[in-house]
């Protein structure tokens, strides 16, 4: 039996070896400037549930797979491309990769507890009650917390934003009051004389 084990378990480790060769050669084929295994990482660390995504999409949809996978290229490079200019928001992303990872996976939860199997003995189907209310509070917990942090990168982005705005007008106003300066300067630089006012 146990022989029978590390067999059975060798050979599917064997499967998703070969089924994470192939995923790293179709990205290598989509998106060749996309370091295959660094993103496979990425995905293994933060997000393992859009890799088996990947698998059953492989799967029922393998005419769709090149889109699915370039899409998910495209968000790795978005992510990595932070790392090491903007740690901060980099950090901020991953943490909401795992917060999505996590809220799909308490939707899936849900779903499946909230089917009622046709016969149920009362004490399943009360654990199965129990559980079902702990998974809603959890990906509302979830959720709130999502959408909050969501927020605070909006709002951290309208400061930046503001605080551009100000510059561009602290600088049009200086060139406003220095405007007859700049047109004289200009001048110069274009005739090589300066500036004289017509009488």
């Amino acid at each position: 039996m146990r022989k029978m084990m590390v067999i059975l378990m060798t050979a599917v480790a064997c499967l998703a070896a070969v089924a994470q060769e192939e995923l790293a050669e179709t990205l290598k084929r989509i998106r060749p400037n996309v370091e295959a295994d660094a993103m496979l990482q990425y995905y293994r660390t933060n997000a393992p549930d859009l890799l088996e995504e990947i698998e059953k999409r492989r799967k029922a949809y393998p005419e769709a797979m090149d889109a699915y996978l370039g899409q998910l290229a495209d968000h790795f490079q978005e992510v990595d491309k932070l790392r090491g200019e903007d740690n901060a928001m980099y950090d901020r992303m991953v943490r909401q990769e795992k917060q999505q990872c996590e809220v799909r996976k308490l939707s899936r939860e849900i779903q499946k507890l909230a089917k009622v199997p046709k016969k149920e003995p009362k004490n399943v189907e009360e654990q199965r009650l129990a559980q079902l209310k702990e998974a809603r509070a959890q990906l509302r917990k979830l959720l709130e917390e999502a959408f909050d942090e969501s927020q605070q990168q909006q709002l951290i982005k309208i400061n930046e934003l503001e605080s551009e705005v100000r510059d561009l007008r602290r600088l049009a106003t200086e060139r406003s009051k220095n405007r007859k300066y700049i047109l004289q300067e200009r001048f110069r630089t274009l005739t090589g004389e300066d500036w004289q006012e017509e009488k």
